[in-house]
């Protein structure tokens, strides 16, 4: 079952993606600033791990970094593991391993990339986001960088992609109020913003692919 959904997974991405379409679903805001990037934007990598849970049906991880970094524009929300490219990097592939072993613990030498998703400019950051589609072959356990992450959150596929976990409430953005913000809810955790925009467009490839 993990194998057949793999291999149609990897035909999906390497196929033409739903990109903005997917990403204005989960939108904060219906906002085009998302869709394009400025001169001088950095560059940053993040990865979707999948990996088979203890019943073996596919898992995905995501971190949920610390509140307490006030350098941190995303401090306290739930992200996939990556980071911002680094000079020492090879290509982006390279940051989203990399930043996935520092701060769970996985070795990039297991992680087996499976395809991409469409990039997202995340304008509060000036951060212009390649998402990495990857694998293990193996129940992981997970060993956290302390300083960026506060502890991992693991969700099966199938509850991802069922529409009830999908839901709207209204939400303090750097201090403004706002109403109708669609999110994620994982077991109690908010799941929101360009995180959940990648996610989404994710759940539309998955649907393919399972």
């Amino acid at each position: 079952m993990q194998k057949s959904v793999l291999h149609r997974l990897k035909s999906r991405l390497s196929q033409p993606l739903p990109g903005w379409k997917a990403h204005a679903e989960l939108s904060p805001v219906y906002h085009e600033r998302y869709k394009s990037q400025p001169d001088g934007h950095l560059k940053a990598a993040v990865l979707a791990l999948l990996f088979p849970g203890k019943d073996e049906n596919l898992n995905l991880v995501y971190i949920k970094r610390p509140s307490h970094n006030p350098h941190d524009k995303h401090g306290g929300q739930i992200s996939f593991p990556g980071g911002k490219l680094d000079k020492s990097d090879a290509s982006l592939k390279a940051t989203a391993t990399r930043e996935t072993e520092e701060e769970i613990g996985i070795p990039r030498d297991s992680i087996e990339i499976i395809g991409r998703l469409s990039d997202i400019y995340v304008y509060v950051s000036n951060f212009l986001i390649t998402p990495y589609v990857g694998y293990i072959d193996y129940y992981p356990s997970f060993v956290i960088q302390e300083s960026e992450v506060d502890y991992t959150i693991e969700v099966p596929l199938q509850k991802i992609i069922n529409p009830d976990n999908l839901k709207l409430r209204n939400m303090n953005i750097r201090g403004f109020r706002v109403h109708k913000v669609p999110y994620f809810d994982i077991d109690g955790e908010v799941l929101w913003g360009a995180s959940a925009m990648i996610t989404n467009e994710l759940i539309q490839v998955l649907k393919y692919g399972m």
